[in-house]
C-alpha cells in the first residue's frame, strides 16, 4: 500500500473527530472526500489528481447533505424571557383591566392587562405578551 493512502486515512479520522465536536454535519463530507481520495491514491500516483478528487467529492457533498444536516441539528425551541411565562398562572396584585394592572408571577410583579376587569387576589392565566406587558385571562 502507498504511504499516501495512510495520510488520507489519517485525514479521514481527523475529520471524524472534528465532526463529533462540531455541529452542522459538514466535516462528514470531508471524511468521504478523504476516503475516496485515499482509494484514488491506490490507483493513481498524482497528488494533484488525489487532491482534486478530495475537493470535488467534498464540495459536491456539502450542498447535498444540507437538508439532512438541517433535520439532524435542528434545535428545539426553548421559551425564554416573556415567552416562558405564557401558560403560567399568577395572582392579581392591582386590579387588571383593558387599561392595565399588575399580577405576581413566580414572585415577580408584572404589568398586565385583560379584556375584562379582574379584581385583586384572583388567579389569572398568562395567554400572551405585548412588549413587557402580560395579557391575562381569569
Amino acid at each position: 500500500m502507498e504511504p499516501v493512502f495512510f495520510v488520507w486515512l489519517a485525514l479521514a479520522v481527523i475529520f471524524i473527530i472534528v465532526e463529533i465536536f462540531a455541529p452542522g454535519f459538514i466535516f462528514a463530507c470531508f471524511v468521504v472526500g478523504a476516503v475516496v481520495a485515499g482509494i484514488t491514491s491506490l490507483i493513481v500516483d498524482s497528488y494533484v489528481l488525489q487532491g482534486a478528487v478530495f475537493a470535488v467529492i467534498s464540495l459536491v457533498l456539502i450542498p447535498l447533505t444540507r437538508p439532512l444536516a438541517a433535520r439532524i441539528t435542528k434545535p428545539s425551541p426553548v421559551a425564554s424571557n416573556m415567552d416562558a411565562l405564557i401558560g403560567k398562572t399568577g395572582l392579581v396584585k392591582k386590579e387588571v383591566s383593558p387599561q392595565g394592572g399588575q399580577v405576581v408571577v413566580d414572585d415577580q410583579v408584572w404589568q398586565a392587562r385583560a379584556e375584562t376587569t379582574i379584581p385583586v387576589d384572583h388567579m389569572v392565566t398568562i395567554v400572551a405578551s405585548e412588549g413587557t406587558k402580560l395579557i391575562v385571562k381569569e
